[in-house]
């Protein structure tokens, strides 16, 4: 069971995503529908590590196997999904085999819904892509555990 609840002031949501840098590009994903940009990952199951959730969730959408890095951020985001929602955000560095991928590549369990691509990282941090965590933006690259607030519910 996935750490994910409704309660009457909102939505609370516990994810972890991968941080994947291969060539200066970061590995992100769009879902149907979402302009932006996002970290691939999921929701942590009860009684899973991030890590363990992490590697579930790369074998389910693009049967990869990974490696979890160490961790790189932590963050407290809070935006709109069917009204106000908080989540905490484990964000640790990743790899796997092989090379990037040129466009994009379908989720494997929701190929109609997520597709995943590698774009620069500069672009992002320039803002020249759609990305949902722009706090996050600024950190990918720089050394340490990184903590980042992005409310946008303001």
């Amino acid at each position: 069971m996935d750490i994910l609840f409704d309660a009457a002031w909102g939505r609370f949501s516990y994810r972890v995503a991968g941080l994947a840098v291969r060539e200066g590009r970061l590995l992100v994903q769009r879902a149907q529908g979402d302009p932006c940009l996002s970290v691939p990952g999921g929701h942590v199951a009860f009684g899973e590590t991030g890590a363990q959730t992490l590697r579930r969730e790369f074998r389910e959408e693009l049967g990869l196997e990974i490696e979890v890095g160490p961790l790189a951020a932590v963050g407290e985001v809070f935006f709109r999904w069917n009204g106000p929602c908080q989540q905490i955000g484990l964000y640790y560095t990743v790899n796997f085999p092989g090379e990037p991928w040129e466009g994009l590549r379908y989720s494997l369990d929701s190929p109609e819904k997520v597709g995943f691509l590698w774009v620069p990282v500069e672009k992002i941090q320039r803002g020249e892509a759609e990305f949902c965590l722009p706090k996050l933006a600024e950190r990918l690259g720089k050394p340490g555990v990184a903590h980042f607030v992005d409310n946008q519910l303001k």
